[in-house]
């Protein structure tokens, strides 16, 4: 019976060495120990007037070597976000989506609208004015990091922004102004605030591995 329980207890050995042999070997694969994270608050030094000025419609994003090619990329570009028309406005108004990825939209009004994209870097991506009506739904793809605005001609207070990423590395803040960037390879980076209201604010950033970086960002005066 001694020796059953020891050759017993030896496999067991055997069985737990392989499985964290499995597990460390996988280790950078699996991301396991080999990231950090980014965490802080957006504020605004002041509060535009307009009525459609949201804190809430901005979008942080990282940019740097090797965020491209982080996993996660390659889903994130067959993921279809959706641009909505409900009464008269765009849901959402403001869509961060990544390069490469599938973005639909649907008119969800009983009435005819249009979309007319406008690119902030010229060149960067095909701009379109297509009328669209009621209940229909078409999808275009966005293949290089670009800032689109979009309108409806038939609508004037109809306006959205589609800012296209470069990788899977964005958020956008919650109501108290915090964000958080999970999963992020240790390196030197740049982070951005985006806002449609106040343009872009930039700061540096070091993530290391395991580690979360502080960083605040604050907008200071809207654009005119």
């Amino acid at each position: 019976m001694t020796g059953i329980r020891y050759k017993t207890l030896g496999c067991l050995t055997a069985v737990l060495a392989g499985l964290l042999f499995l597990v460390a070997a996988r280790g950078p694969e699996l991301g396991f120990g080999q990231t950090g994270g980014i965490a802080g608050r957006i504020t605004y030094a002041m509060f535009p007037s307009d009525e459609s000025f949201e804190p809430t419609d901005a979008v942080v994003y990282l940019t740097g070597e090797g965020l491209a090619e982080a996993p996660g990329v390659a889903q994130a570009e067959r993921r279809v976000s959706l641009l909505d028309q409900i009464d008269y406005t765009f849901v959402p108004r403001v869509l961060p989506v990544v390069v490469g990825a599938e973005v639909r939209f649907r008119n969800g009004d009983s009435e005819l609208h249009n979309i007319h994209t406008f690119a902030g870097d010229r060149g960067a991506n095909r701009m379109f004015n297509r009328s669209q009506l009621p209940g229909l739904t078409f999808t275009e793809t966005f293949e290089r990091p670009d800032s689109i605005q979009v309108r409806c001609d038939l609508h004037s207070q109809m306006i959205a922004h589609i800012l296209v990423l470069p990788n899977v590395f964005h958020a956008m803040p919650a109501e108290d102004g915090s964000y958080s960037l999970a999963g992020v390879p240790p390196g030197t980076y740049e982070l951005t605030a985006w806002h449609e209201f106040f343009g872009r604010v930039t700061v540096p950033v070091e993530v290391a591995s395991g580690g979360i970086t502080r960083a605040d960002l604050t907008f200071s005066d809207p654009l005119e």
